[in-house]
C-alpha cells in the first residue's frame, strides 16, 4: 500500500490538489439564495407583474448594453462553454469530476423534462416583436424555466458548495446573475423564467453536491473528465448559433472547442499515467 501511495503522488502534478468533499462549504447561503429566488418569484406572480417587469428590463438593457456584450453575457448559462470553463477546476482537483458529473446530468435531463411538461411561449409567442427588443434568433417555444439561467446558477450553486475562495464564489454569482439578466435583454425569456432557473439551478448543484461526497477515485476522476470534456466539445460544435449576426459568438465556441480538446488530451494523458503507475506497483 504504501509503494502503491508513493507512486501516485510522484506521477500527480504540483498542482492538482485533493479537495474535501465530505462537507459542504456555504450551504447556508446558497439556501438563503434559493429562499430569495423562490420568494421573488411568488412575489412576482402575486403582482402580475412578469410581462411588465420584462419589458422594463429588456428595454433598459438597451442603454446599458451592446447587443454584442448582452449576447456574450446570455452564452455564460451556455452548458459547454461553463463546462470547460468549470473543467479548469477539475484540472486542479480532479475529486471534482463526480460532482460535475452528477449536477450536468441532472441539470440536463431536468431542463429538458420541465420545458417539454409547461411548453410555455416566449416573449416572442406572446408580445408583437415591435414591442421589444430581440438579440439572435426569434424563438417563441419552451420558455419555462431558463435553461441557461438554470445552468449558470447550477455551476455557481458547484463553486458555491465545494470551493473555499470568497472571490472565486463572488464572481462566479455575479456572473451568473448577469447570465440571467442577460436572457431577458436579449427578449427570450421572462423573468418568472430566470427566477425559476436560478432556484432550480440552487437546488439541482444542492443535490448534485449531497450525492457526491466521496470521489470515484483517480481512475474514474479522469475518465469521467475525459468524458465531460468530450461532451463539452460535442456541445460546443453541435449547439445551435443562437446569435448567427455576432461573429465573436461563432469566435468564442471555437475556441472553446479548442480548449476542450486540450483538457481531454490532458485527461488522458493523466489517465494512462495513472494505469501505469497502479501497474507497475501491482508487479511489484
Amino acid at each position: 500500500m504504501s509503494l502503491n501511495f508513493h507512486r501516485q503522488s510522484f506521477m500527480t502534478p504540483s498542482f492538482e490538489q485533493p479537495t474535501t468533499l465530505d462537507k459542504f462549504v456555504s450551504p447556508m447561503l446558497s439556501g438563503l439564495l434559493i429562499v430569495f429566488f423562490s420568494f421573488a418569484y411568488i412575489v412576482l406572480q402575486m403582482l402580475d407583474a412578469n410581462e411588465s417587469l420584462f419589458l422594463l428590463i429588456n428595454h433598459a438593457s438597451q442603454q446599458l448594453l451592446s447587443d454584442a456584450l448582452a449576447a456574450h453575457l446570455t452564452e455564460l448559462g451556455n452548458g459547454a462553454l461553463v463546462g470547460v470553463l468549470t473543467l479548469l477546476l477539475v484540472v486542479r482537483s480532479p475529486d471534482l469530476a463526480k460532482r460535475f458529473l452528477i449536477i450536468t446530468l441532472l441539470a440536463a435531463v431536468v431542463i429538458a423534462g420541465l420545458k417539454q411538461l409547461f411548453n410555455d411561449p416566449r416573449p416572442a409567442g406572446v408580445l408583437s416583436i415591435e414591442e421589444f427588443h430581440i438579440i439572435g434568433d426569434v424563438l417563441k417555444k419552451f420558455s419555462f424555466p431558463s435553461g441557461h439561467t438554470t445552468t449558470a446558477f447550477s455551476i455557481a450553486g458547484f463553486i458555491l458548495l465545494t470551493c473555499q475562495s470568497f472571490a472565486l464564489r463572488s464572481v462566479v454569482l455575479i456572473l451568473a446573475v448577469l447570465a440571467g439578466l442577460a436572457r431577458i435583454s436579449v427578449g427570450a425569456h421572462w423573468p418568472e423564467d430566470v427566477l425559476a432557473g436560478a432556484a432550480l439551478g440552487l437546488v439541482l448543484a444542492f443535490i448534485g453536491s449531497y450525492f457526491s461526497q466521496q470521489s470515484f477515485g483517480p481512475i474514474g476522476n479522469y475518465a469521467t473528465a475525459i468524458f465531460l470534456a468530450l461532451a463539452c466539445l460535442i456541445g460546443g460544435l453541435t449547439t445551435p448559433a443562437d446569435f448567427p449576426d455576432i461573429a465573436s459568438i461563432g469566435y468564442t465556441r471555437i475556441a472553446f472547442s479548442v480548449l476542450s480538446i486540450l483538457l481531454g488530451g490532458y485527461f488522458i494523458i493523466r489517465l494512462l499515467q495513472t494505469f501505469s503507475a497502479q501497474k507497475k506497483a501491482a508487479a511489484e
